[in-house]
């Protein structure tokens, strides 16, 4: 769809909403998706952004989590109004920066504070969050089950494994990529995953923490959103502060429900590895062939974070081959 008929929807379904007048429609810059993002400035004390997204599935997806996860107590986008082809709709600005952006002028105690908040609201968004979804309404999958999570292994063989030019054995590499996944399977998932559960969906404005782009959300474990958050390449948190806020997470889950905290830290740590290697293939997919630069850039980390982690998940799940390719990767940046 043409920008002109965008605007031009997008001022029909504001004013089919509100009776104050539109001073400004501004895009925002582009992410990973194709969606398109506008900021309207009205009358309103407040600006409202409208979304375009060509896939129906996925808005109508966004708004009915949305609308569980509100009841739930989160801060997510209120969505005000919905055009009737679902193409385009409205929802609260909840701000201009994201924590990655916002934490560059924090010290290591304050980021370590604001991602303990995080954390706490995380397990409220899995738990409570999880409590009323409907998973049937879920977009991609209802629950990250193997067969979404080969998937992902299929994001890294095939957007960064295969365009690097290594040669390897693709049955050896099938091997090792099942014995992650009859580890990864005997996690319990029966909880909310928000899928892509990092800073940049994560928003911050006047102190206030708000949550986005979940819309990928499945029935799926604990862990995986937790490491999603610790481990964003280029949000690059030490060691030492992830360790921090993992034993904090730990100790708040407990709280809620019964966890063996050994057997929980072994299945983080198996999805904290099939995290990484999945963003490496997205980065992959978004860099290499899409050619969008700051995923490119986030390469380096990403690829630095599998190699380290290779000797924690081979004590758990032995992966020889698997491992031999990831030692040989190149970094890939261009």
């Amino acid at each position: 769809m043409q920008e002109t008929s965008i605007r031009q929807q997008i001022t029909e379904l504001f004013q089919s909403r509100f009776t104050e007048t539109i001073h400004s429609i501004e895009e925002l810059p582009g992410a990973g998706s194709s969606r398109k993002y506008f900021r309207i400035i009205s009358d309103l004390p407040y600006s409202v952004l409208a979304c375009y997204g060509s896939d129906a599935i996925e808005n109508q997806t966004f708004i009915y989590f949305s609308s569980v996860l509100s009841t739930a107590g989160i801060n997510v986008p209120i969505v005000f109004a919905c055009d009737k082809t679902a193409h385009i709709y409205l929802v609260s600005d909840l701000g201009e920066t994201d924590v990655l952006h916002a934490k560059e002028t924090m010290n290591e105690t304050e980021i370590t504070s604001l991602y303990k908040q995080i954390l706490s609201d995380l397990l409220c968004i899995q738990i409570e969050g999880g409590k009323n979804i409907d998973f049937s309404r879920c977009l991609v999958r209802p629950e990250f089950d193997r067969t979404a999570m080969r998937w992902d292994l299929y994001y890294f063989k095939y957007y960064y494994l295969k365009v690097s030019g290594l040669e390897f054995n693709e049955q050896k590499l099938e091997e090792d990529f099942d014995k992650l996944l009859d580890f990864l399977e005997s996690a319990d998932r029966s909880y909310f995953m928000y899928r892509d559960f990092q800073s940049r969906n994560i928003m911050y404005k006047n102190g206030q923490l708000g949550y986005i782009d979940f819309q990928g959300g499945m029935k799926g474990p604990l862990q995986y959103d937790v490491v999603s958050l610790l481990f964003q390449a280029k949000a690059n948190l030490s060691p030492k502060m992830r360790e921090e806020l993992l034993s904090f997470y730990i100790e708040e889950l407990a709280k809620n429900i019964s966890v063996d905290e050994q057997q929980f830290r072994k299945h983080y740590q198996g999805f904290v590895f099939i995290r990484i290697i999945q963003t490496l293939g997205a980065y992959g997919f978004r860099g290499l062939i899409q050619k969008k630069e700051h995923f490119i850039k986030s390469i380096p980390q990403a690829l630095t974070n599998l190699k380290n982690e290779l000797p924690i998940i081979n004590a758990i799940v032995p992966m020889p081959y698997l491992s031999t390719l990831i030692d040989q990767l190149p970094e890939l940046t261009d």
